[in-house]
């Protein structure tokens, strides 16, 4: 599924301008920035598929914005433990996992099993890893496995892949998560 984001006016990093209008030859012209535009390959949604994927579509608002704040959290864990020693960064990482989990796990535990697996499609999709290798990053593979193993008891693949191009359940995931996060469902 082919995509591009355009940057439509843009101010340069380096010189933020907050003007509303510019002067230019003595005419006033009025400055806008647009949001970014998201230009994508028709991903059309049937009626039909609508009404057999309601369970999914139910499944993945709800996932959906926890899929989002797992990557604003990685992104953060990373800024903060780049400069860390491997003390001070086996703390930070153990002390993160205990705020996250106070934060999310009493929401998470009243989800079932096939909204955990969407919850790792869409975990993969925002963060580009599979949910095994950010464990391996944040935690070491020892637990990546131990979590592993534990998962592949009720049928989910910590190591799977999310992948929109050849696997049919992670296209149809992929257009209906653009039309919620469109706005169109």
């Amino acid at each position: 599924m082919a995509s591009l984001t355009a940057r439509a006016q843009q101010p340069d990093d380096q010189q933020v301008n907050y003007q509303l209008a510019v002067i230019i030859n003595g005419d006033t012209i009025p400055r806008y920035y647009l949001r970014d535009v998201n230009i994508i390959k028709q991903v059309s949604l049937t009626e039909e598929e609508i009404r057999k994927n309601k369970k999914l579509i139910r499944n993945i608002k709800k996932m959906l914005p926890y899929a989002k704040a797992a990557r604003r959290e990685l992104d953060i864990i990373d800024k903060e433990a780049a400069n860390l020693s491997k003390s001070e960064r086996r703390k930070y990482m153990k002390a993160k996992e205990d705020e996250i989990m106070d934060r999310y796990a009493a929401e998470l535990k009243k989800c079932t099993i096939s909204q955990g697996k969407v919850l790792l499609k869409l975990l993969d999709r925002e963060t580009g890893k599979s949910a095994y290798t950010c464990v391996g990053e944040l935690r070491g593979k020892v637990r990546a496995g131990f979590y592993q193993s534990f998962a592949w008891i009720f049928g989910f693949k910590l190591k799977a892949r999310y992948d929109p191009e050849h696997n049919k359940e992670d296209n149809l995931i992929e257009r209906i998560t653009r039309y919620v996060e469109a706005g169109r469902l």
